[in-house]
């Protein structure tokens, strides 16, 4: 195949498009973005990590706190806590503070 640079066919093109349809298609396009939002994800992830922790501490002290169907002044603050250490993460994600 022979490509000559002074001249410009629309055969030229045809044989260029058929070359670089083996890698741009739809599929690989797909793919591409597949792998970027899972990188996306990944590095979500790991920023959010000490905040998902704290939220599900707190959804696990909401299932104790409801085993037996009443919360006690105890549990409440044992809930409060918990909820304010989601909010602490929260605000270390923006700022550095504590």
């Amino acid at each position: 195949m022979m490509i000559e640079c002074f001249h410009s066919s629309t055969s030229d093109y045809v044989i260029m498009a058929g070359i670089f349809s083996d890698y741009f298609s739809w599929t690989n396009l797909f793919y591409l973005i597949g792998l970027i939002l899972a990188g996306i994800a990944t590095l979500m992830a790991s920023k959010y990590k000490a905040m998902m922790k704290e939220i599900g501490d707190v959804a696990r002290t909401l299932e104790e706190a409801n085993a037996d169907g009443k919360i006690s002044n105890a549990e409440k603050k044992k809930i409060m806590k918990e909820v304010l250490d989601v909010l602490k993460s929260v605000i270390n994600l923006k700022w550095k503070i504590f």
